[in-house]
């Protein structure tokens, strides 16, 4: 919980959250370890007391230790105080006991001054037998520089005494005398050119700061260093000259009086010219700047060849770091903060790199290595080094992850859509052309093999996103995918209406085998859903609590789409078996009906479809198709009272009753016995309201709503006006009292309790009260 920002009581809310999160990870957690979690929780606070106790008490003590030296420290500097003005008042009277103070005061600058001249002479005479042998020293350092054997402090201390003479000497020459000025500039001439000389010597030595590192010779980066240190304080110092005799000249042009301290140290020292500031300091930075970068641009180069082995330069990255901490940090000062520095500079020439591999268009999988390369490099650095991501600015891709994972987005749904519309392209040809039978798999079941295309596709890029590290993408992209899903299955739906319109209306003018190639296609989505399914529950296991909703939501979708299809297409199968089926049922209830059997093509029918649907379509998928063929063949005859029909008192029972008989018979071979005799109970109501006697009619009218509240009265009123044994006056009397009892009962109210009733083609919505149809 450490942190620059201020600590907020939202701050340390969030920090209990996030920590009860980590202890307490399942449900079951507040069963068992709820105890356990609480008695640690209770034992780090003691601790926790404890120490702020015993800091705080400690941070008292100080305050008081402060305070008291604070009191100390006033009286001590009220008795210096004292003292120096003790001071002042004996040396103004030892003035007024010297008659010839000022002669004295005279005499003895003379004296400072000629010693000085002696000096200057000596080290003047002196100064080209110096000059030779610090040149020497510094080619025998260039010779010996594999071997390491120089010293750069010697060298430097010579060069350094030679520099600081010549400054002297162009000071003391002060006067406008051409002639003295231009002899001193001939002598301290070749001057330059060693300095410079020495300075490049000295760079060349920063620049092979590893080598040196490598062979535990520390002891020569110390030594560069402190050379540069002692420049660094040089060009301080001499930039509290320039600011003094700025000062001085400041007040003398004001009036004000010179000050002793500054005229004292000048004449102490003899005037000097102005040396040049060399800011040694900041020029290694810059190499050793230079140095980092060049070493990462060729490792990108020579060693990581592209995005291809990016991944690669996070481990030089780490080792190089690594080498720095323990070989280059320990021969630098604190002040110098180097591990900073170098972590800054190296993580500055990566993402300069990275930025040129980016710069051009990025296939999808190398946006996904990138992605992922950036998770683990972040990763590497804080679990192997503690550098925190937010030290590392400016940030790796410039914050463009966003940006990057959007592209690969782009490109991975639109090569899925091209894909699968080549796909679809040829799935619809050999759909629609059915020139030879559909493909078998080895359990029997007709397939396309299509969904084995669309899913390896699928699965390269959940594979490729899972190994990047990014759950969101991964939700966006199945997001996407599903989209994709939603267009093929409108295609197919589409397709599928077609095919099945062209069967029913013009079966001589399209090719044989709608049916197999439909079932073929109802399977297929039965194995995407099994695939959808196996990534839902495989890989949504795999992410973050925070994602795994989100995705097995998803794919939750894909499989709702795919399941949608397949039943598209078992309708259609059910669609077909009925077009062949309806000149049978519209006979229903009519004179040919009564006078042959009828139901026994009907049932002929059914066996062939059936025995091929149990064949070759899924075992989920033929059951939920038999349901639909029996609701359909139910429903068939209920819809046939609607047409020009007679039920004959006796005769319409009796043989209901035995095709009804017959029919349970031969469903049951196919499905579970309860679920055909409740679907088909619909046909025995019908027998009810044909049987009834007029005086019952009512009763078992409100009997059969209390199970079948969706019930038309439409319905009902068609049976008793088709009913033969029923006069007017009878008629009209059971049809005002049911809908007199009816008329509470609305759409609204029995939308909720649909049964099978609800699906009747020839009559009105739920709750709706025919109005006279027969009066």
């Amino acid at each position: 919980m450490l942190s620059s920002e201020p600590i907020t009581d939202e701050s340390v809310r969030q920090y209990a959250i996030q920590r009860l999160a980590k202890l307490l990870r399942h449900p079951d957690d507040l069963v068992y370890k709820a105890d356990d979690v609480r008695r640690k929780l209770a034992q780090e606070k003691l601790l926790i007391d404890a120490q702020l106790n015993t800091d705080v008490r400690r941070q008292f003590d100080d305050v008081q230790e402060g305070l008291e030296m604070l009191y100390s420290t006033k009286g001590q500097i009220d008795r210096v105080k004292t003292d120096m003005q003790k001071v002042d008042q004996l040396c103004n009277r030892a003035q007024s006991y010297l008659t010839n103070f000022d002669r004295i005061q005279k005499i003895s600058v003379a004296n400072r001054n000629f010693v000085r001249t002696d000096e200057f002479y000596r080290q003047f005479s002196e100064f080209h037998e110096q000059y030779v042998h610090v040149r020497e020293m510094l080619a025998d350092a260039k010779a010996n520089f594999e071997q390491g054997d120089f010293n750069l402090l010697r060298l430097h201390y010579f060069l350094y005494k030679l520099e600081d003479f010549r400054s002297r000497a162009m000071g003391f020459s002060g006067v406008n005398d051409a002639d003295s000025e231009q002899t001193l500039a001939q002598m301290f001439g070749g001057l330059d050119g060693l300095v410079l000389e020495f300075e490049q010597f000295l760079w060349h030595v920063a620049g092979g700061i590893y080598d040196l590192a490598l062979r535990n010779r520390a002891n020569v980066i110390v030594q560069l260093l402190k050379v540069i240190e002692t420049e660094e304080a040089a060009d301080r110092a001499q930039e509290r000259e320039v600011e003094g005799a700025v000062l001085v000249r400041r007040q003398s042009l004001v009036g004000g009086a010179r000050r002793p301290s500054m005229a004292s140290s000048v004449m102490a020292r003899g005037p000097k010219k102005e040396r040049k500031v060399k800011h040694y300091r900041q020029k290694l930075l810059d190499l050793l700047r230079q140095f980092v970068a060049g070493r990462v641009t060729e490792f990108f180069k020579q060693e990581a060849k592209g995005l291809d082995g990016v991944e690669e330069v996070t481990g030089f990255v780490i080792d190089e770091l690594t080498f720095v901490a323990e070989a280059v940090a320990p021969a630098f000062p604190p002040s110098y903060f180097v591990f900073d520095f170098f972590v800054n500079e190296y993580h500055q020439a990566v993402v300069k790199n990275t930025n040129e591999l980016v710069a051009g268009d990025l296939e999808g999988g190398a946006i996904l290595t990138l992605l992922r390369w950036v998770r683990e490099y972040h990763s590497a650095l804080r679990k192997q080094l503690s550098i925190p991501k937010d030290q590392l600015k400016p940030a790796l891709l410039e914050g463009r992850e966003d940006q990057l994972a959007q592209e690969y987005l782009d490109i991975a749904v639109s090569k899925i859509r091209e894909w699968i519309t080549n796909l679809m392209r040829s799935e619809t040809n050999t759909f629609t052309g059915r020139q030879d039978a559909p493909s078998m798999g080895e359990d029997g079941l007709y397939v396309t093999g299509g969904s084995v295309y669309l899913f390896e596709i699928v699965n390269q890029n959940i594979d490729l996103v899972i190994d990047a590290q990014r759950a969101k993408l991964l939700c966006d992209f199945m997001s996407e995918c599903n989209k994709v899903f939603q267009d093929i299955g409108k295609q197919w739906r589409d397709l599928l209406e077609v095919e099945k319109v062209k069967q029913i209306e013009t079966p001589e003018s399209v090719a044989e085998g709608l049916v197999d190639y439909t079932m073929a296609l109802a399977n297929e989505q039965i194995r995407s859903v099994v695939q959808a399914e196996t990534i839902r529950d495989e890989t949504g296991d795999r992410l973050s609590r925070s994602h795994q909703e989100r995705f097995k939501a998803e794919l939750s979708q894909s499989m709702d789409i795919f399941m949608n299809i397949a039943e598209s297409a078992t309708q259609t199968l059910a669609d077909i078996v009925f077009s062949d089926l309806r000149p049978i049922t519209a006979a229903l209830y009519t004179a040919e009906w009564y006078q042959e059997d009828l139901l026994q093509p009907v049932i002929e029918t059914l066996k062939d479809y059936c025995q091929d649907f149990q064949d070759h379509l899924d075992k989920y998928l033929y059951k939920r198709l038999m349901q639909d063929l029996l609701s359909r063949f139910a429903l068939s005859y209920v819809d046939a009272a609607s047409g020009k029909v007679k039920f004959r008192k006796g005769k319409s029972s009796e043989k209901l009753n035995l095709e009804l008989h017959r029919a349970t018979k031969f469903f049951k071979e196919h499905m579970d016995s309860g679920a055909v005799t409740e679907t088909l109970s619909i046909v025995r109501i019908l027998i009810s309201l044909i049987d009834s006697t007029p005086t019952m009619i009512f009763l078992e009218f409100f009997s059969v709503k209390k199970q079948y509240p969706d019930l038309p009265l439409a319905l009902v009123e068609d049976i008793l006006a088709k009913r033969d044994d029923l006069d007017k006056q009878q008629l009209k009397g059971i049809l005002e009292s049911l809908r007199q009892k009816s008329k509470g009962e609305t759409g609204s109210s029995l939308a909720k309790q649909r049964t099978l009733f609800s699906k009747l083609k020839s009559y009105p919505p739920l709750g709706s009260v025919s109005k006279g149809r027969f009066l």
